[in-house]
């Protein structure tokens, strides 16, 4: 009985492994699909897909948010079956490197932010992908050499509370902040640092430091990272303005009555969702599947109808709430942007804002 069983385990063990090593990688899949005619690549991707049964996306997008996203995508592909890991951009990509240093490779797609992307890049963890739908979304929504795609993108504005603030005293531009009439009256997050770098980009290094500084003399309240939860202390008079708030939960509160209201400033800086294909990723005719849905015009328009995300595709139909973010071209944080120059970015930050305690 004992021989058998040892036999039984070692047939199992080999049957594995040739499962493992006959399934298609992310490369094969890819040169199968490149010459062929977007009929053909569909099917092929389907019946690959429906073969691997799955797809396993990490994620940071929200609690509320990724599971109908997910759903929609499932509803459209119901031979597909979605897992998901959810955590913050870092734990996100903590799990991806330890797991690959540990030889799992589990997971297909990551929908993250921009640092933490570009890290996958650094880390050999992802693979170019150009999905044939890319050529139809907005400027800046994609790496030129393919190793991301955005998804969704939000918009960074200057919010302020209607009962504090007239409309005829709200700040017309980022200069007016520096009116002594503002004076510990307005918030900052403790990590606003893809703000602080498209300020910087766009007024130049040293005159962006200069404003910077003056800024900081305003006796700003930052109380943490989270825009939430400085919009939360904005409504209950904490400040009377919150900078570098984001817009998408501001025009959202907005619309249902709450005394809020927004302004979009020069430079209009956009933080965008990234979505990255893994190197290894076990099931990837169906990775390959989502990702060009997600893009698609049925899942940029399905996400923004069911989640109030910001669509970057041309042409996709906002919720009314949300045009009023839609007057201007963004300036998308991108990894190439903001990575190359990170540390020194967040050692400026804390500098000029005194959080050297905060690191």
């Amino acid at each position: 009985m004992t021989k058998f069983l040892l036999n039984l385990l070692l047939t199992l063990a080999a049957l594995s492994v040739q499962s493992v090593s006959d399934a298609a990688t992310v490369a094969e899949v890819l040169k199968k699909i490149q010459p062929l005619q977007p009929a053909q690549r569909k099917t092929a991707l389907e019946e690959g897909a429906k073969k691997e049964g799955q797809v396993v996306i990490y994620t940071s997008v929200s609690l509320s948010d990724y599971p109908k996203i997910l759903a929609a995508f499932e509803q459209a592909h119901p031979y597909i079956k979605t897992h998901a890991f959810r955590s913050t951009p870092s734990g996100v990509f903590r799990r991806v490197d330890t797991e690959a240093k540990t030889g799992r490779f589990a997971v297909d797609l990551v929908g993250s932010a921009p640092i933490e992307v570009w890290q996958l890049k650094e880390r050999q963890l992802s693979t170019p992908y150009a999905s044939p739908d890319r050529d139809s979304l907005f400027k800046g929504s994609f790496d030129a050499d393919s190793y991301w795609t955005a998804f969704d993108i939000t918009p960074i504005v200057l919010a302020y509370n209607t009962k504090l603030v007239s409309a005829q005293e709200v700040p017309k531009n980022y200069q007016d902040l520096l009116n002594p009439k503002w004076r510990g009256k307005m918030s900052l997050g403790t990590e606003d640092y893809d703000w602080f770098s498209v300020m910087l980009d766009h007024m130049g290094k040293d005159k962006g430091l200069d404003y910077m500084k003056s800024l900081a003399k305003q006796n700003l309240h930052m109380p943490g990272s989270s825009s939430v939860m400085r919009v939360q202390l904005l409504l209950g008079g904490e400040s009377s303005i919150a900078i570098a708030a984001r817009g998408r939960r501001v025009a959202e509160l907005k619309s249902k009555g709450a005394p809020i209201d927004f302004r979009i400033f020069d430079p209009y800086a956009g933080e965008p969702d990234l979505l990255a294909l893994l190197q290894r990723a076990p099931n990837p005719h169906a990775a390959i599947l989502f990702y060009d849905w997600l893009i698609s015009q049925d899942g940029q328009t399905k996400m923004s109808d069911h989640t109030g995300r910001i669509s970057v595709r041309k042409g996709v139909k906002h919720q009314p709430w949300l045009q009023d973010l839609l007057q201007k071209d963004f300036v998308f944080v991108t990894p190439s942007s903001r990575a190359v120059n990170l540390k020194e970015v967040t050692e400026l930050y804390h500098q000029v804002f005194g959080l050297h305690q905060a690191r």
